[in-house]
């Protein structure tokens, strides 16, 4: 139901034809509040130095794709039980029936946190662009992916905005093919370094307005730590925490993940992932937590690795996941560190998406990994399963 004025039945904020794009404020040149990560003592590297050009300028292109699908963007807020705000993030219209005006909204499940040092979450909001909110029903909250899906009663028509699933490129795109981005009889988007990303956020009070970052693809690990949503991409803007939760696009104005934060890029979770994750939902009413026990990365990112060293000779003139932990029970499968994994049930696998789609397929079963042997460089395959991970602490 919408909230309006009891005396005027009047939204709380004024109807609106124009949805404002207002700035992203970025403190350059943060004096870090905590220890930087394989900091020295010395006073300036404890500062974190964020590169002015890492969010590209808003240009005339930019703003027709964020005008196009921009008033599907949202803000949601979850309350205590005393109607105090306890988070925010952004969220995204992905569906709406106009026979039942029920629309549904992906977002972050950082607004529906159970800490017991804050009160527990009551209800949440949402916010479209004018400022007119409505109430929201928890549909599903996976703190494993950090999605949150609502369900939402609305009173007027609203927009919504289409996902389109991503396959990666290493090798940046061909300027004479650059319109060529849904790739032949495949309505999947490559993604290639350099690619345009827009992320998109909602502010949660007046003036409600858009905040529109731009940047790039980079095939940059996004995580220094392991065991970290391995399969996160990465854009090169930064965002704010407003943003979390809101979409990632491309210059078609499709949806290619969801954002998260971090204080020098912006990591996200591709689309690919948020559409398989919903629509097992949707058939067995469980998350989709597919994995096999093992830390890895494409090759030729595993080599910025900070924990394995990878020797620029290692399976030279190759490419796939390179090992870099691995579980007791694994080893005993015949999987080691630096072995590179080249296949899944006969698949051809080089990045973690990869192996996630073809995982998904197989949760509580057995796969076929071929692999490449760090000692001898032989190929060999070995069977591993395929668990459900259990829910982990997220990353915002």
């Amino acid at each position: 139901m919408s909230a309006r004025d009891a005396d005027t039945g009047e939204p709380p904020a004024k109807q609106r034809a124009i949805n404002p794009v207002v700035p992203t404020k970025h403190p350059w040149n943060l004096p870090a509040q905590i220890p930087l990560l394989h900091c020295s003592c010395r006073p300036e590297d404890q500062v974190l130095v964020i590169p002015r050009e890492a969010n590209m300028p808003i240009d005339a292109e930019t703003r027709k794709v964020v005008a196009r699908v921009s008033q599907a963007v949202v803000s949601v807020v979850s309350f205590d039980v005393d109607g105090d705000r306890l988070y925010k993030a952004s969220g995204f219209i992905i569906d709406f029936d106009k026979s039942s005006m029920i629309g549904t909204i992906i977002s972050s499940a950082t607004v529906n946190i159970h800490d017991p040092a804050f009160p527990d979450v009551e209800k949440i909001n949402i916010y479209l662009f004018d400022g007119v909110s409505y109430d929201a029903t928890i549909i599903a909250c996976d703190h494993h992916w950090n999605l949150l899906v609502l369900s939402v009663l609305f009173d007027r028509v609203v927009k919504t905005m289409k996902f389109v699933e991503i396959n990666e490129s290493r090798t940046a795109r061909d300027a004479y093919h650059g319109i060529a981005m849904l790739q032949p009889h495949s309505t999947r988007y490559k993604l290639c370094p350099g690619d345009t990303i827009i992320g998109l956020g909602r502010q949660s009070q007046e003036p409600f307005g858009l905040q529109a970052n731009r940047g790039i693809y980079s095939v940059e690990r996004w995580a220094d730590l392991p065991k970290i949503c391995q399969e996160m991409l990465r854009a090169t803007f930064i965002n704010t925490f407003t943003a979390i939760g809101g979409p990632a696009i491309n210059k078609k104005g499709n949806v290619i993940g969801m954002l998260f934060h971090s204080m020098s890029f912006t990591p996200f979770l591709p689309s690919n992932i948020i559409l398989k994750w919903w629509d097992y939902f949707k058939t067995t009413g469980k998350y989709c937590r597919p994995m096999i026990s093992f830390v890895g990365y494409n090759l030729h990112v595993a080599r910025s690795s900070r924990w394995v060293n990878v020797p620029t000779s290692l399976h030279e003139g190759l490419d796939g996941i390179l090992v870099e932990m691995v579980s007791r029970e694994l080893l005993s499968a015949g999987l080691q560190e630096k072995d590179l994994i080249i296949r899944c049930n006969g698949k051809r696998v080089t990045t973690n998406l990869q192996l996630f789609e073809v995982l998904v397929e197989n949760i509580a079963k057995t796969v076929e990994v071929t692999i490449v042997k760090a000692e001898n460089c032989n190929t060999q395959s070995i069977y591993l399963p395929v668990e459900e991970a259990i829910e982990k602490c997220f990353y915002q």
